[in-house]
């Protein structure tokens, strides 16, 4: 049967102030919010707005879903039409960094769009659609509302987007009509079972395994005794140290507990601490798994969902979230963008060019930071590691 996890919720504001009145927008939000926490307490929720030299959004999802309408309101007359791409672009960004440290939640972007919300640059599309397919299986949904919009061209773009991730396009006349529709997709989303493995866990396409890989941290090796924090014993067995939280476990411990807890790949699993994404040698897991010598760990229980909604609370900052604003990540025009790409590659002689004429500009994401850069790079700028 399909089932449904605790939900993130991020809205993406590209509505258009002049066109779109916000008044019955702060009340479809507040409706959206309170079903969703009538229907799931540990349900959080972010948005991202913009103003003229780039975009807002709270440092960290909250409970709390006036937060969002408070920080609408607060920044209300510097608003200005949203950047689908570039909301999208940071929106996964937001959500790839709170996977990193929180699990059992689904994510949900909802974008909110009118007549007046600047289209998604053709040259755009590519990187959208490679980000959109690494984390779906995290899971992750878009839901898009077009209000007043006939475009054809720009509903096929949206669309291509939302499919790749199992999500929906919804169209209504005018913004009276946004409260049904927030009341529908208040609703979790559904995981199909072709989504998840026999084991819970979520089956990860072998092309994509790699972007959870570069996700996770290695855990810092100890070289004194400390007490174990599953087996409870204090001894000269390797040790190792949560790189978030700071408990410690022996790694022997950590790699028997992987089995468990992996996100469904072998050797990239959950801290049973913190939730925090870990990653180890894919040998010795499998050694331990497989040696008949090895004492059997005292392994513990995956925490329901009462705990992580304790847990989230606990994440919870008093007077709520900051507002964090941002350069638009593809607020530059294409041709700006490559020029200041290229120039930042002469001047690092040991991040040499390709020729002018080996392929056509286009742009990609790094495959081990995720920085967006044009495909002339043959060293990644970000974190230097090899393209190519």
């Amino acid at each position: 049967m399909p089932k449904t996890r605790s939900e993130d919720t991020l809205i993406l504001f590209a509505l258009t102030p002049g066109i779109t009145s916000m008044t019955p927008v702060y009340n479809a939000l507040t409706l959206l919010g309170n079903l969703k926490k009538d229907g799931d307490p540990s349900s959080r929720f972010n948005i991202i707005f913009f103003q003229e030299d780039g975009p807002n959004y709270l440092e960290n999802f909250t409970l709390n879903a006036e937060y969002i309408i408070m920080a609408l309101k607060s920044l209300e007359p510097v608003i200005v039409k949203g950047n689908v791409g570039g909301g999208i672009f940071l929106g996964i960004s937001i959500i790839i960094d709170v996977f990193k440290k929180v699990s059992e939640k689904s994510f949900r972007l909802i974008i909110l769009t009118d007549s007046g919300t600047p289209k998604i640059a053709k040259l755009y599309m590519p990187i959208l659609e490679t980000m959109i397919d690494q984390i779906k299986g995290m899971p992750f949904f878009i839901d898009i509302v077009r209000i007043d919009v006939e475009d054809q061209e720009e509903d096929t773009k949206m669309m291509r987007l939302a499919a790749l991730c199992n999500g929906s396009i919804n169209r209504i006349n005018d913004i009276y009509s946004l409260p049904p529709i927030l009341e529908i997709l208040a609703l979790k989303r559904k995981i199909t079972e072709e989504n998840i493995t026999n084991r819970n866990h979520f089956a990860i396409p072998i092309e994509n395994q790699q972007f959870y890989i570069n996700l996770a941290d290695v855990p810092q090796e100890l070289k004194k005794p400390e007490t174990c924090s599953i087996c409870f014993k204090k001894d000269y067995n390797a040790m190792v140290k949560c790189p978030n939280c700071g408990v410690v476990t022996h790694k022997i411990c950590w790699a028997q507990w992987a089995e468990d807890s992996s996100i469904g790949i072998s050797h990239i699993f959950r801290c049973h601490n913190c939730y925090y994404l870990i990653k180890m040698e894919k040998k010795f897991i499998e050694k331990v798994k497989l040696a008949k010598s090895v004492k059997e760990a005292k392994i513990l229980p995956q925490k329901d969902i009462s705990d992580i909604k304790e847990y989230l609370e606990g994440l919870e900052t008093e007077g709520g979230p900051n507002i964090v604003h941002i350069h638009d990540p593809m607020g530059i025009p294409a041709e700006e963008f490559i020029e200041e790409e290229l120039i930042t590659q002469e001047k690092n002689s040991h991040h040499p060019i390709a020729s002018e004429n080996e392929e056509e500009i286009k742009f990609i994401l790094c495959p081990h930071c995720f920085k967006m850069i044009t495909n002339q790079y043959k060293r990644c700028p970000n974190c230097h590691k090899n393209l190519r």
